[in-house]
């Protein structure tokens, strides 16, 4: 069961990667990831200055997520890793936090959200 878990852990941190891309690269946001789905970007203030803002961010975070997923994969296949394991678990949790915080304060910022 945990390893379907970290698989689907991996796979959003690939996807999280894939919607930054398609971000910078066609200028659109994926609403229900980058936003809110309700969001209405047509009013926001400058589209292209959050872009440019969260594109490195939310590579870094998908980065993270995927790392966080596989090493997960390898502990439940492998195990043995104990606290080295809980010790990337909890860096995690941090991106997490950091990554919503910095998101919530560039919506704010560039969006208008």
């Amino acid at each position: 069961m945990y390893m379907m878990l970290d698989g689907f852990i991996a796979f959003f941190g690939v996807y999280l990667i894939y919607c930054a891309v398609k971000m910078k690269r066609t200028g659109e946001l994926v609403k229900g990831v980058m936003v809110r789905k309700d969001a209405d970007l047509s009013k926001a203030r400058d589209l292209q200055g959050y872009i440019g803002y969260m594109y490195a961010k939310t590579v870094a975070m998908g980065a993270c997520t995927c790392v966080c997923g596989l090493v997960g994969i390898y502990n439940d296949t492998y195990g043995g890793l104990g606290m080295a394991y809980l010790g990337v678990v909890g860096v995690f949790f941090v991106a997490i936090v950091a990554f919503g915080y910095v998101t919530t304060k560039a919506q704010k910022k560039y969006l208008g959200i």
